[in-house]
């Protein structure tokens, strides 16, 4: 249909250009005295009825051709529709099998009789949520964000949400070992999903006491994410954040991370965010000295 409507506009664009070559020939003659402007009145009429019905047709072959896209259109929307409500419907059961699964997983534990046919009920202790968080961070501890495969990151959603299950239901006893979990996931996101990695720091953020050491290290690497995405105030007020508390550690990484190629190069060399972080080291450099 795209092709008809190429050729039946290059028809009327002949057209146009015989009726406007053959007017000016006409004129021309006129103006020379060669020919009368009756002689030449069945030529004019042959080309404008041309004009007219190549205009006509291309009229109806752009009006067709516009319908007809629609159509194709309108088909292939309702597809779309179809397909993604498949895919929600898909996604809604994974969603309660995933839910069922975690339940079980943090519900099972072992049982032990205290008597011969009295058994012990079981119950969610510190000690054991404690133990079922070490166990997933001891399982993703040397995967690849950059290279999960499907396996791998059907597997990682089910430790997310067994993850989630336990910091509902799991006492302040474990908010260290949970805040540990979710900078590993943070981790594993942060090739392929940056809103879910800034998620989970800052939800490890909210686990842990302001002042302690690993919040400043979580500070850190916000305002690293911050950089990245080019939102260099807020990268500034997270690098402040981090470097409350002296750390050697930070120190380095920072020395690292300003230089070509660094994840804030960009920020120690956009104007004016480079004379805020300039006054930031200073301010480091005197609190060291």
């Amino acid at each position: 249909m795209v092709s008809l409507r190429k050729l039946t506009l290059i028809a009327v664009l002949l057209a146009s250009l015989a009726v406007l070559v053959m007017a000016a020939y006409l004129f021309w003659g006129l103006g020379q005295g060669k020919h009368a402007l009756d002689t030449r009145v069945g030529e004019i009429e042959v080309l404008v009825a041309l004009l007219l019905a190549s205009c006509g047709l291309y009229a109806v072959v752009f009006a067709l051709s516009a319908y007809l896209s629609a159509m194709g259109f309108a088909r292939q929307a309702d597809r779309s529709v179809a397909n993604i409500r498949d895919q929600l419907g898909l996604a809604m059961n994974d969603l309660r099998e995933l839910r069922e699964e975690a339940r079980k997983l943090v519900l099972k534990q072992p049982q032990s009789a205290q008597s011969a046919g009295e058994a012990t009920p079981t119950t969610s202790s510190p000690a054991s949520v404690e133990m079922q968080l070490t166990a997933i961070s001891t399982r993703i501890a040397d995967w690849n964000g950059a290279a999960l495969d499907p396996q791998v990151k059907l597997e990682l959603v089910h430790y997310e949400s067994a993850a989630a299950y336990l910091d509902l239901t799991a006492g302040p006893n474990n908010a260290s070992a949970l805040a540990v979990l979710y900078c590993r996931f943070a981790e594993l996101y942060a090739a392929g999903d940056k809103t879910r990695q800034r998620f989970y720091l800052n939800r490890a953020l909210s686990l842990l006491p302001p002042d302690s050491r690993a919040s400043s290290e979580i500070h850190y690497d916000l305002a690293c994410w911050f950089a990245d995405n080019r939102d260099f105030s807020h990268a500034l007020g997270e690098l402040a954040l981090a470097f409350q508390h002296q750390s050697k550690a930070l120190d380095d990484r920072l020395a690292r991370d300003i230089e070509e190629g660094g994840r804030l190069y960009q920020l120690a060399s956009t104007p004016p965010f480079d004379k805020a972080l300039n006054d930031l080291l200073l301010n480091m450099s005197i609190g060291i000295g």
